[in-house]
């Protein structure tokens, strides 16, 4: 027996809105993940572009990939979530804590790492919420690489989900010794790291 958490009315919504979506934003690829926070229950994948099981000839094996499982992608400033809450978790922050941003620049390792506006004082509920690059890092500087790696794969990324759909990635996340000195910087604020949509999702 195949029993499918896919709830088919949020199913259809999503396939039809992200068909729209990718036709008016001539989209090459997306996808759409709908899940249960309580459970961890799909309630709805799409993915576009779409084929017709019932005519494979048809469609190439781009459109026949599940994007939610098997694309990979930089999740940017989504992935500063993580960042700050290992170091809300690790308690070396408070969300009231005022961090300064540096008017939005900040060097790692000889790089210089900008925000896309220049901040000063934020709190660090400010930061998540203005999405401050400086600010995530330096919390991610203070979490240090092993304990963050520890919280990254402690999310579910690098590592499969375990989801019973054939073609699952486990994702990019390179082992703590092969970061570089720049590695935390980046990572802290969502790239130097592949993700799925599902991981993604998941980890929220």
């Amino acid at each position: 027996n195949v029993v499918l958490t896919l709830d088919q009315h949020v199913q259809f919504i999503a396939e039809k809105e992200l068909a729209e979506v990718a036709r008016q934003s001539r989209a090459l690829a997306g996808t759409i993940v709908v899940q249960d926070p309580s459970t961890g229950e799909l309630l709805a994948v799409a993915n576009w572009p779409a084929f017709n099981p019932n005519a494979l000839a048809d469609s190439g094996p781009e459109s026949r990939m599940n994007r939610a499982i098997g694309a990979l992608y930089e999740p940017g400033s989504t992935f500063k979530v993580v960042t700050l809450a290992a170091a809300l978790e690790e308690g070396i922050t408070r969300p009231d804590e005022v961090i300064d941003c540096q008017m939005g620049a900040i060097y790692i390792a000889g790089h210089r790492i900008r925000d896309h506006k220049p901040f000063g004082l934020l709190t660090v509920y400010e930061i998540l919420a203005k999405s401050s690059d400086v600010g995530t890092i330096k919390l991610g500087l203070r979490l240090g690489a092993p304990k963050f790696y520890d919280y990254i794969r402690a999310f579910g990324f690098g590592q499969s989900t375990g989801i019973e759909l054939p073609g699952e990635t486990r994702g990019l996340l390179k082992r703590v010794e092969k970061w570089t000195p720049a590695s935390v910087g980046a990572i802290s604020m969502g790239q130097e790291v592949g993700v799925t949509s599902v991981q993604l999702v998941s980890a929220f």
